[in-house]
Parts: structure tokens; sequence; C-alpha cells
């Protein structure tokens, strides 16, 4: 791929598409057209560096996606500033600790959020001309003297000649996206361009993405699965985007019908909740070509009773951070998917090993390996887990997987996430999928908790479909129908929801953490 800069690539937009309108706002019905997202992403980094930021300068961006978010994550980089895109749901010490680790020099933000950042950095506060609000940081160093911008070496950006206007390099870092932190401190994930734009590629390759399709963005544009997939893809397809704002039941089939949208990527939680609201009959998404599902595994009663219904293909796909978005998809209609399978790998190679790193065969499940041009280089300033994490160009996803005899890769969870009861290991997604198949179930989630005798137990957390009722009793019954007596929930909670993170995938860590609350009172 040649255009392997925004920057070539909005110069390549706007010469050749013009007036054509490429993103639009469901919300606030506000849009732009090729040559003005050019236009105003040049006059946001003017902006920028009218207050003194400079090119390897770290900036938080703090915004819901909006036409307002594309103009400066793309401001930003224009003039070789770093985008360090954070969750709009962190609260004054979440953001303080990534303010500080990241190094920022700046936090742009949308004046909703002024009152979550952290006191000490409201000193100076600026509004620019398009009406977003700057706040600049002073940052000292260890040794007490000002640091003005991420040394190069952090950043793998390439210092540009005193007054030159900067010219993005594929190597150039353009983003810094921080790791969800459910084990210790979240890690700045480090992406360059070329991390970014060649993923972009595959992805489109992919999903045979063309100027005639238009996504419909209903995942937040702070974590990769939205930001690489449903912003960033669609200006090398040349496709058109429409925000459709914070899911919502209740919006997203109007949105489809209105704008003709052809796909939207989401995660399983979503499909869950429209599918328990129940699927319009009024509602025309005859323009909807495919869907995407990832993040988390989709349980296959889900993927069935979607399909079933709107007869819209869902692709299950896989993907992470590290790796800028999508590491393996099911290819399109009319080639083959595989329920319960994230699919083969599109620009990516990938391998399972035991934990001696020996490579698996076909069949058997492994922590999954990954190598390509769109991993990582690392994370910043932590250069422990950096090398832990690589062996040699191979970057250990801690995803449990395996392989079947054509190449697909079916996961089992995260390494973290392994039930141990009494020796026996096993993925919670299987309970899941049972669990699943209860019509009753809108949402489950099965952890491993604390156990004097057996090291681990088995809980499952359910929220249950609007009007509908059931019983442990019938959770376990069901359960023990299908699955070894080990695996069946020893205790079934029914909870008012799920506890996700900010792209919607269920936290499982966090439902523990929610038992020994429950067990500390007595529950």
């Amino acid at each position: 791929m040649n255009e392997n800069t925004f920057q070539k690539i909005l110069a390549r937009k706007a010469a050749l598409f013009g007036d054509r309108q490429l993103i639009s706002c469901a919300r606030t019905g506000k849009s732009l057209t090729c040559l003005q997202l050019k236009a105003e992403t040049e006059a946001m980094a003017q902006m920028l560096k009218a207050q003194g930021l400079s090119a390897g300068d770290a900036i938080i961006l703090m915004m819901e996606n909006s036409v307002e978010f594309a103009v400066s994550f793309f401001g930003i980089t224009e003039f070789g500033g770093i985008v360090v895109p954070v969750n709009t749901g962190l609260k004054a010490a979440e953001l303080d600790y990534l303010i500080s680790d990241s190094q920022a020099a700046a936090i742009l933000l949308s004046e909703t959020f002024i009152d979550r950042i952290p006191v000490q950095y409201k000193k100076e506060r600026i509004t620019l001309e398009n009406g977003c609000t700057l706040l600049k940081i002073a940052r000292q160093t260890a040794a007490g003297d000002e640091r003005s911008s991420l040394h190069p070496e952090d950043t793998g950006s390439i210092p540009q000649p005193d007054g030159a206007e900067y010219i993005q390099q594929p190597n150039d870092t353009a983003m810094m996206l921080y790791t969800s932190g459910t084990t210790g401190h979240p890690k700045g994930v480090i992406l360059s361009y070329r991390n970014l734009l060649s993923k972009a590629d595959h992805i489109r390759e992919a999903h045979q993405l063309t100027e005639k399709d238009i996504v419909l963005c209903v995942l937040p544009w702070f974590h990769i699965n939205g930001l690489v997939i449903t912003l960033i893809t669609p200006l090398v397809s040349d496709g058109r985007i429409v925000i459709g704002g914070k899911f919502s039941v209740t919006n997203f089939w109007g949105d489809v019908e209105k704008y003709r949208a052809t796909w939207f990527s989401g995660v399983p939680t979503m499909y869950s909740h429209l599918l328990a609201r129940g699927i319009p009959r009024d509602k025309d998404w005859s323009s909807l070509r495919f869907a995407r599902s990832a993040s988390s595994p989709l349980p296959v009663a889900v993927l069935e009773e979607f399909e079933g219904i709107c007869q819209v293909p869902i692709i299950e796909s896989y993907g992470i951070t590290e790796g800028a978005s999508q590491i393996t998809t099911n290819p399109m209609p009319p080639l083959v998917r595989k329920p319960g399978s994230v699919g083969l790998p599109y620009g990516n190679q990938i391998k399972i090993v035991d934990p001696d790193g020996n490579e698996l065969p076909a069949g058997q499940t492994g922590e999954v390996l990954i190598r390509g041009e769109n991993i990582t280089r690392g994370y910043f300033r932590k250069e422990k887990e950096t090398k832990k994490s690589f062996t040699g160009e191979w970057f250990h996803s801690g995803d449990l997987g395996y392989l079947d005899a054509d190449g697909y890769l079916y996961l089992d969870g995260r390494i973290k996430e392994l039930i141990n009861r009494a020796g026996e290991k096993f993925s919670p997604r299987e309970v899941d999928e049972v669990i699943y198949r209860m019509d009753e179930v809108e949402l489950a989630a099965t952890v491993g908790v604390p156990d004097d005798v057996y090291g681990e137990e088995v809980a499952a957390f359910i929220k249950l479909r609007e009007g509908a009722s059931l019983t442990p009793e019938q959770v376990k019954d069901c359960c023990a129908m299908h699955l070894a007596a080990y695996k069946v929930p020893r205790m079934v909670f029914f909870i008012d929801d799920l506890p996700k993170g900010g792209n919607g995938k269920i936290q499982r860590l966090k439902l523990v953490d929610i038992f020994k609350e429950m067990k500390k009172g007595g529950n």
C-alpha cells in the first residue's frame, strides 16, 4: 500500500472525491466532505501548533464519537503529535495515571468532560476556535527540568528541520492506546502509521469493502476495534462513515434504515441486547451486507438467532490492541464461515504454542502467537513488559486457542481467565455457550471464584431478558446435561447487568471482585 500515512490518504481523497460526503453524525446532523475533513484537519493542526505544541508531543484525546473527534485525531497527527485516545468513562484518578505515564503535553477534550480532569491540569484552559477545549500541561522530568515532548527514541518519530512542515513517515508513532489494565496498571501500546494503515488495508481486503459501503459506527473510537475498523479503514476503502453515537437499541435500526448502512462492527453484548429487545419488523435493514463481531467470543446461540431473524451474516473476527485491531476473521460469503471460530489470518501469521514455546499441531490448545507489520514494537516506557511479550518477532497474545485442519482459529479465552477447579482447567466460555442456549438469558459470564476446598469454584452471573424468570437449579440442570460435572456452576447469581468495559466487552475479572464483596456482606 503506497498510502502509508494519514496525510497521503487525506490528500488523495480530497483530490479524487472533493465534495463527496465522507463523515456524518446521526445525532447532530453535522457532516464533512473529503475536502472539508482535510481542511479542518490542517486548521486543527495550526491551532494546536499556535499553542506551542510540536511534533513528538503526546496529546490526550477525550471525546465521544463525533465529527470533532475525527478532526482532532487527524489534526494532532498532522503536525506530528501523538494521539492518546482515552475512555470517556474514566475518573480523575485513572486519568491522572494515564496523563503521567504518557508524559502528555496537553489534553484535548469536549467541555462535557472537563470535570473529570484532575484539578492540577485545569490551570491553563484554552477554548479553540472550533469549540474544543485544550488543557496544556507543564511537565517536569525527574531532575526538575521541563520536558516539551517525548524523546524520538521513545516514539519512533523522525525530527523535522526547524520551521519545516511535518511530513509523516510510516514508522513514526501515530498513536498510543492504553490497554484495559485488568492486571496492574494499563500499558501504553505504541502504534505507528504503518501498523495502523497496513492493518486497515488487510481489513478492507478481508471484508471486501469498497467506496459503495457505508459503515454505521456504534463502537467507541477510544477503543482499537471502533477506531481502526470504523474510522480509519473506511478512509482506506473510500467508504462513507455514519456516526451513530453511543450504542442504543432504540436508535440502531432507525439509523440503519435512514443512512442505508451496509455494515457495522459490534461486540457480542450488542447482539444480545438487540435480540432481547426484539428485532423491529417495521424497519428496513435490507441495505446491510454484513455485520461484524469482535472483542470477545460470540456465543453460537446468539449468532444463529440473529442470522435467522435478520438474514444478515455475522462475520466473527479476533483482534488485539497490540496488533492494531483485527488479526483473524471469517471470510465473506460465499466462502466458508465457521460458527464459534474467529476465522483465518489476514495480513498476519499465527501459531499455537505450549508453555515451553513448542508449536502445537491442529486441534491442540495453547497460546496464540502473532507476527506481522501491524504488530506494535512495544509498550511505552515498559521495557520489561515489552521483552516478556515477544519471542523474536512473535507477539504473545495471552489468548488461548487452537487451529482446526483448515487453519481456522478457535479461541478458548484468556490464559488468566481459565477456571482451575481442583486441578481441572477449562475455559469459562464452555459454560457460557450452554447457558446462552436458554431463551431466558440476555447476558451470561462464568468465572472461577476462590474456594477453600477446590481452589476455585464455578460461578455463573446472568442477566435475564425482560419479563423472563429462571431458577439457579434450572441453570445447573441445563449445564449438567451438556457438561462434565466439574464444569457445572455451583453458584448462580442473577444480576441487573454485567460489568463491561468501554467497548461493551464483559469484564470477567470484575465479577470475581463482585463475588468477594458479596461474600464479605454475607450474601
